[in-house]
């Protein structure tokens, strides 16, 4: 779990979450002014529950009816698919990185990339000193 939240914290996620919560109250604030006397909208609570379940891909058996509401709407679950992408790559990141440090993972790790590192800097050195005996020789 510590890994997770390292995780979601590198990702700015407590962000991305406060920006949502802001999102989904002001978008069911703005869904019932625009469409109060609708059904499905004739409370707050109500345009409530309709906007998180926007925002969740979800939706509802309620549609907006008014062009306003419809715009509103449409940008809701631009913002809604938006954060769930967001979600998806977050947790697989976790999940890969977690695959990465298996010892026999396909998917290179960090202490992968370091001992490759390190096997460059000697071959390269290993070079050099080759290429000095041979000016030596030729010299």
């Amino acid at each position: 779990m510590n890994s997770l939240a390292a995780t979601m914290h590198r990702r700015a996620f407590g962000y991305v979450l406060m920006v949502t919560v802001i999102v989904t109250f002001g978008g069911a604030a703005g869904m019932y002014a625009l469409e109060n006397p609708n059904p499905g909208f004739n409370s707050y609570g109500m345009a409530l529950w309709w906007t998180a379940m926007r925002v969740i891909t979800a939706g509802n058996e309620f549609n907006p009816s008014t062009p306003e509401g419809r715009g509103l709407a449409f940008l809701i679950a631009i913002f809604g698919y938006t954060i769930f992408g967001y979600v998806t790559a977050t947790f697989a990141t976790f999940f890969i990185g977690r695959d990465a440090e298996e010892k026999d993972a396909p998917v290179a790790g960090a202490k992968d990339i370091e001992e490759l590192k390190n096997t460059i800097v000697m071959l390269s050195q290993n070079i050099h000193e080759l290429k000095a005996k041979v000016n030596k020789q030729e010299g």
